[in-house]
């Protein structure tokens, strides 16, 4: 009973930065080799491409000075609240909250400062507020997981590859597979194999509309082909009649479907470190679908309205897989995408 309430105790005079911050934190500052970093009268030499330092954790701002033979600059950081201080919801009756009113662990600093040189004006100057730049040769693998539940059309798998022509300017190509039926594909007779792929080109131009409020972000305008083609199975319900008996028929067939898409697109690409992004975009456009179906056996005297609301199905009542569904459809885009940087590639 003793080392329960104990326990209890504990919990309710700890707060989460308490149980999981030491005084310190760590630091990385990024400098050209050879700059020499002060900090708290010790003084660091950068050899590679960083050195850590291990500030306590404060409500003052983190200072400290880079130098070399001729430039001498002074930098102050401002102090952040620790994304840790809010697992204190969890915290009976939120008492971590009130515990760290007082808590010099509830705050950090940014982890990574990156520094470069301004020959102009002849000083250090922080790289932290620039846009993490593209560079010619830079190339992108990446995939878009919501293709892979798509329930409008066909679930895919999809891989695609971006190549940067320019800085600012670059070249995208996908490829996308089936690799599984359709939601909803319930017809008995199997007249055609399901299968089907997809090809999307893109042509982006990044920052043309200046820089976003938040610097690491890099928005585009991007123009977009893509070309779908498939083959699945389907069912036609509709009522027969019969001598005043009206019943249900469901009759499978066959469909041959394209559809090509051009959209003009506007995204964001957001880095996550050095080669992981997310790409966020939306776009209007238009559809062009060309649909043939196959073995429509429907009889052309009986009325073919779909089920009402109580059909089972009526939920996938959106899907346009009639011929009579073809032709030119205004399109709305919404997506994201997630990608791997190489940083390999010779810089040219």
């Amino acid at each position: 009973m003793r080392k329960l309430l104990t326990l209890i105790s504990f919990s309710f005079l700890c707060s989460c930065t308490t149980i999981l911050h030491s005084k310190k934190t760590k630091v990385n500052l990024h400098a050209p080799k050879n700059t020499k970093i002060k900090f708290k009268g010790e003084e660091f030499l950068v050899n590679n491409d960083k050195v850590s330092i291990f500030p306590m954790r404060a409500k003052d701002s983190l200072r400290f000075e880079l130098s070399n033979d001729s430039i001498t600059t002074q930098f102050s950081f401002p102090k952040k609240t620790s994304g840790n201080y809010f697992l204190n919801f969890f915290s009976p009756y939120y008492a971590g909250f009130i515990i760290d009113l007082t808590n010099k662990k509830r705050f950090t600093y940014k982890k990574n400062l990156k520094f470069g040189i301004d020959s102009t004006e002849n000083k250090f100057i922080s790289l932290n507020n620039l846009p993490i730049a593209f560079k010619r040769n830079d190339v992108f693998v990446y995939t878009t997981p919501l293709k892979a539940m798509d329930v409008f059309t066909q679930p895919m798998l999809t891989l695609g590859a971006e190549y940067f022509v320019t800085n600012t300017i670059s070249l995208s190509a996908e490829y996308g597979t089936v690799y599984t039926k359709r939601l909803g594909d319930k017809p008995k007779l199997k007249i055609l194999k399901t299968k089907g792929r997809s090809f999307r080109y893109e042509l982006k131009i990044y920052n043309i509309l200046g820089q976003s409020r938040n610097s690491r972000f890099n928005n585009y305008l991007g123009f977009e082909t893509r070309f779908l083609r498939y083959q699945f199975n389907d069912e036609n319900n509709f009522r027969a009649v019969n001598e005043d008996i009206q019943y249900f028929v469901n009759i499978p067939f066959g469909v041959h479907k394209k559809v090509d898409i051009y959209n003009l697109k506007y995204g964001i690409n957001y880095p996550i470190g050095k080669h992981f992004y997310f790409d966020v975009y939306t776009g209007l456009g238009v559809r062009v679908r060309d649909i043939k179906n196959i073995y429509n056996s429907t009889p052309p005297e009986q009325d073919t309205s779909f089920l009402n609301d109580d059909d089972d199905d009526c939920y996938l009542c959106f899907r346009k897989n009639k011929e009579q569904d073809s032709g030119s459809f205004f399109n709305f885009t919404l997506g994201f995408k997630f990608g791997y940087k190489f940083l390999f590639f010779k810089r040219l």
